[in-house]
């Protein structure tokens, strides 16, 4: 019974992370298709830094998946920001103005869908 108990911590431990940092709840499309990519990917960067902390826990004992999620995505960062050629403020307000688009897109959509509806249960 205790092997049981200490197991389920592992697990939610190993729920936050993917979680948290390897970008499990960042999907925010609408078809199953991509979800099952989007969750597929999320468990091949999982493998990926299980496999790199097992790698360098030698030199480090106290080396976590949690710490080395982490400096992969300090890295990553760095790289895309090296790429895009902006500043990190520059990068938030594009994303801000992306959402807003988006979300007054879906807005339109959804009052089109509405209109329909009532259009159609009028005699």
């Amino acid at each position: 019974m205790l092997g049981v108990a200490f197991r389920r911590a592992t697990v939610e431990q190993a729920f936050r992370l993917v979680k948290g940092e390897a970008g499990l709840t960042h999907y925010e499309g609408r078809q199953y298709a991509g979800l099952v990519r989007h969750l597929t990917l999320a468990l091949v960067v999982m493998a990926f830094v299980s496999i790199h902390t097992d790698r360098l826990r030698g030199g480090n004992p106290d080396l976590t998946r949690e710490q080395v999620c982490r400096a992969l995505n300090v890295r990553c960062a760095a790289v895309l920001r090296r790429r895009r050629g902006t500043t990190d403020v520059e990068q938030v307000g594009e994303v801000i103005r992306y959402h807003q688009r988006r979300n007054a897109e879906a807005t339109r959509s959804h009052k089109k869908g509405w209109h329909r509806s009532i259009i159609n249960l009028s005699p």
